[in-house]
């Protein structure tokens, strides 16, 4: 990484100004690409194994009622 002088940082720091990069800077549009984001830092550790667990359990829940809805049909023939 280069050591930046004190003219070199103040001709970026212009640059940069002139720039004006956050002007195209957006982030996501859409509320799943917001909550996507808000997760972003839950990929590891403590927090990361609760969604994991969390997602785990509802792909559970979500299975089981497909299993009573096709048991419950079979039933009724």
């Amino acid at each position: 990484m280069p050591r930046w002088t004190d003219a070199a940082r103040a001709k970026q720091a212009a640059l940069i100004v002139r720039w004006k990069p956050w002007q195209a800077a957006t982030g996501p549009r859409t509320a799943a690409g917001r909550a996507k984001a808000a997760r972003n830092a839950d990929q590891g550790g403590d927090a990361g194994r609760a969604h994991r667990l969390a997602a785990a359990q509802v792909e559970l829940a979500e299975a089981l009622a497909k299993v009573q809805r096709l048991t419950g049909r079979r039933r009724a023939k």
